[in-house]
């Protein structure tokens, strides 16, 4: 099964924003008519040429220079007599034979099974990015000047995107490794790659077969959030983590693959580039600068996304969480203006006081502490004392003992500076530590980890059943990323964690997740610390998947 793919890292998948000053952008015309038969793209107002690197949401959006007027142009894509329209990549063809990128035959039809030469890859890639051919001698033995492709193979070579060399092969099939690596190439001419960054292959099941010129092009593609294709070869549907790749590089492109891989990277150059946008509902208020716990980064980002079109290409959108000891230090020392975490730890508590800062704590949404178990655990209670003894006296627990089969029980624990360590230290620790066996042995330093950690525990030992906690909120949307565990959380004194129960506060370890800033003059601030206790900060907490504190004025 055929995929192009974009692997998201947690939830953090970032563009590079290095060249959006030159996409610009129209609203759509309030009478504009709509149809979905139709492929929308930008014009030049005066010629009516089309602008192929455009594309159209919320608004219009078209790289070109400052002084270049667009609008909407509807374009009916052409019909091929040999396409199936109930096909996935018809819409691909459509998309790029609107923009006149990839084209079709004098015979009507498409051929999309036909590999495409480097020769018509050139002029493909020539029309895409709006370059005109050379009138150079080219630089290639096998590239005569009268030959229809020469223009496009010189000004693509003096942009970059070909190297120089004996011979072009002008008639031998584009392959995958090759149409990376021109991409690449001229995405980097443009500015428009950041030149940083490292990828995680370990699902390619041949990156080691990629020849030594594609190595950096792949590495750097995705790691600016560009698609590539590969071979998606499904281990577990549920659960994408797992999935396995293949990029099979020196695979020939078909016509087809070329339209969906074009259409992708238009989509993600405008995506990855577009300059942000405020929305006409945000409020008037500004944001401070935020930061927080790994738990609560969907809040953050769906402040901004509230705030902004494109919001993730504001050059001060938080581009991750730096946890929550972390947090509370940064907004200690005045680095942020307001974090949104779980209670503190008592360290943390120590270091506000040691540099004389007082805290404000404003509740924002519900949060419950968490223990959870493999799914075939029998067991399904355990109490405030039991998990005492085990934490901090590490006493031998069975778990036919909690009401499940004749099988070890298996603590595992958070780092100190955790979220869900100060929730230990709040509801079960009682000013003592975790035992230092438990921590030297199966300490799990990723919040997600813990839950995977668990997971392959279980899975490997079949005389015992490992247990861990985590926020229950954070639980039941990691499995939206890790796809479905194993694992089944444990009531405490006979009360299960359930929404409502959380929300009534009938179940034992019901907490908080606050916004939390310095006590202190700061109307901007306070401004904002307002917004989020109303119905605005009601809407974020409720897009986070987070507990909504139902207002009680």
């Amino acid at each position: 099964m055929k995929k192009f793919l974009c692997l998201f890292i947690s939830f953090l998948c970032f563009s590079a924003h290095v060249c959006a000053d030159e996409i610009h952008y129209i609203e759509w015309p309030e009478n504009y008519s709509y149809s979905s038969d139709n492929i929308y793209v930008a014009a030049e107002k005066d010629t009516g040429m089309i602008i192929p690197l455009s594309y159209y949401g919320e608004y219009l959006y078209a790289y070109t220079n400052q002084n270049t007027e667009f609008e909407f142009k509807a374009v009916t894509p052409q019909k091929f007599s040999d396409l199936d329209n109930t096909l996935y990549y018809t819409q691909y063809i459509d998309e790029m034979s609107a923009r006149e990128i990839l084209v079709g035959f004098d015979d009507g039809t498409f051929r999309p099974n036909q590999p495409l030469t480097r020769a018509e890859m050139s002029a493909v890639f020539s029309r895409l990015f709006s370059i005109l051919p050379s009138n150079k001698k080219s630089v290639f033995s096998d590239v005569t000047e009268d030959s229809w492709y020469s223009g496009y193979v010189t000004a693509l070579y003096e942009k970059g995107v070909f190297k120089k060399d004996d011979k072009f092969n002008p008639n031998s099939p584009v392959t995958r490794e090759q149409l990376t690596a021109m991409t690449y190439r001229m995405l980097s001419d443009m500015g428009c790659i950041n030149e940083t960054g490292e990828y995680d292959f370990s699902n390619y099941l041949d990156y080691d077969t990629l020849s030594d010129y594609a190595v950096e092009p792949y590495n750097l593609l995705l790691s600016n959030d560009y698609r590539i294709i590969s071979d998606w070869l499904e281990n577990d549907f549920n659960n994408l983590a797992d999935d396995e790749y293949t990029l099979q590089p020196e695979k020939s492109v078909t016509r087809d693959e070329c339209a969906e891989f074009l259409s992708n990277l238009v989509f993600d150059f405008v995506d990855n580039n577009a300059p942000a946008i405020k929305r006409d509902i945000a409020p008037d208020e500004e944001i401070p600068i935020l930061d927080g716990s790994t738990s609560t980064y969907n809040i953050t980002e769906n402040i901004y996304w509230y705030y902004y079109d494109n919001a993730y290409n504001l050059p001060d959108f938080p581009k991750q969480h730096s946890k929550t000891s972390n947090a509370y230090k940064r907004l200690i020392d005045g680095e942020v203006e307001m974090i949104f975490v779980p209670d503190p730890s008592e360290d943390i508590k120590n270091y506000a006081k040691e540099k004389g800062v007082t805290l404000k704590y404003i509740p924002i949404a519900n949060e419950a502490l968490v223990f959870f178990t493999s799914a075939n655990n029998r067991a399904s209670n355990i109490t405030t004392e039991q998990l005492y003894d085990i934490y901090v006296n590490n006493t031998p627990y069975n778990w036919k003992k909690l009401g499940g089969k004749d099988a070890e029980l298996v603590p595992y624990c958070r780092n100190n500076d955790s979220g869900s360590h100060a929730q230990m230290e709040k509801f079960i620790l009682d000013g003592n530590e975790i035992n230092e066996d438990i921590r030297r042995e199966r300490t799990s330093y990723i919040m997600s980890s813990i839950l995977t950690d668990v997971e392959k525990f279980n899975n490997e030992n079949s005389d015992k059943y490992a247990m861990g906690y985590s926020l229950f909120y954070y639980y039941i949307n990691n499995y939206r990323i890790l796809g479905p565990l194993n694992l089944k959380m444990l009531s405490v004194n006979n009360i299960e964690p359930t929404e409502e129960s959380i929300a009534n506060g009938s179940y034992p370890y019901t907490t908080n997740y606050y916004a939390v800033i310095r006590d202190e003059d700061n109307p901007k601030v306070e401004a904002f610390a307002k917004l989020m206790q109303g119905e605005f900060g009601q809407e974020i907490i409720r897009r986070s998947g987070m507990g909504v504190i139902k207002n009680t004025d």
